[in-house]
């Protein structure tokens, strides 16, 4: 081979080097945007500010040989680090089935403060009696439980309905919501308004939502109400929590009884996540004075659903707009330091 033919081959196989190299480095990019802040099990996360302190609580799971029914970490910041703390509902109510070791199969639960040293949670559980999935209340002194259930649940339905994922609203009016989500073929989110204490309901409830769309599946459910800027948003999961196709989006009202106007295709689902991480959901509005923030879990594996935190911003006609951190910078950084140091290697000029 001749050293011109030599030094073309080289420059030639240098370049597909550089090709290679940054195909992997962009590839590495598409990974995810965001990464966990609780990287284990936590599904369905709740999270309550109190001072200085955030607490998230979470549907059941195993921690080593311990389940715990509410699964609670603390941190300082949202972003963490956070820290295990304990199980929030130590004690099942006796209207919720359990098995031989007095455990049950708690899911979606939600924590509100009610005063300086009361506590509100809301929990689902299935009813022994009625064999479908019902809402309970409990009380406590302290955000980190234990919380005390009342003995009768607040939310039970006959005919195998369940009643899930419970969440705490406060109008500017003091007056104090519960919605949930219900529904046999097409489910439903419902308006309930309670006692100060958040245990009784008082009147009817309202239907503020219906699956309609069929991205939806016939599931809307995880709703999460907030009031920001003169009008009302309410987030919501749709479709089949582990189908691959499960998202977040909102729905936008003048009053709190509605109509609800959903927000055009999807808030975020797994593209925004990069296709690292899949089922995006279970979403609430997390907003401590300083930032607003999303707090939702993720598929992280075949039965592992983490909790993420991505930064909302709000347009101007009042409309959420996702903050993602797409860590693009530092590993762009990365591919650009790579390239520096073949260019100082000569390699990029033989």
């Amino acid at each position: 081979m001749s050293g011109t033919n030599y030094v073309n081959w080289v420059r030639l196989l240098t370049a597909l080097g550089i090709v290679v190299l940054v195909g992997i480095l962009v590839a590495a990019t598409a990974v995810s945007p965001i990464e966990p802040v609780i990287r284990r099990d936590f599904p369905d996360p709740a999270v309550l500010g109190v001072g200085d302190t955030f607490y998230a609580y979470s549907t059941a799971s195993r921690y080593g040989k311990q389940f715990w029914h509410v699964p609670i970490q603390r941190a300082t910041e949202l972003t963490g680090p956070w820290t295990q703390v304990g199980d929030a509902l130590p004690v099942l109510p006796e209207w919720a089935l359990r098995d031989s070791h007095g455990k049950g199969d708690v899911t979606a639960p939600e924590v509100a403060a009610l005063g300086p040293d009361a506590y509100l949670l809301y929990f689902v559980a299935r009813s022994a009696s009625l064999n479908a999935q019902c809402i309970g209340a409990a009380l406590a002194g302290s955000p980190a439980g234990p919380f005390h259930p009342q003995s009768a649940p607040l939310v039970c339905q006959q005919n195998y309905v369940d009643s899930i994922d419970p969440q705490a609203f406060v109008d500017h009016d003091r007056r104090r919501y519960l919605l949930y989500a219900s529904g046999q073929t097409r489910t439903t989110i419902w308006l309930q308004q309670v006692s100060g204490d958040g245990t009784i309901p008082i009147g009817d409830r309202s239907a503020l939502m219906r699956a309609d769309r069929p991205e939806e599946a016939n599931i809307v459910e995880a709703p999460s109400l907030a009031e920001h800027a003169g009008h009302y948003l309410l987030f919501y999961s749709g479709n089949t929590f582990n189908s691959g196709s499960y998202f977040v989006n909102y729905a936008i009202a003048p009053t709190l009884l509605g109509p609800y106007t959903k927000h055009d295709g999807q808030f975020l689902n797994r593209a925004d996540l990069g296709g690292g991480y899949t089922n995006p959901g279970g979403q609430t509005l997390v907003a401590d004075g300083r930032r607003d923030d999303l707090v939702f879990h993720a598929s992280v594996g075949p039965s592992e659903r983490a909790m993420f935190v991505d930064g909302v911003s709000w347009g101007p006609d009042g409309r959420p707009v996702l903050q993602l951190n797409n860590g693009l910078a530092p590993r762009y950084a990365a591919l650009n330091h790579g390239l520096d140091a073949l260019a100082r290697s000569g390699l990029a000029s033989r």
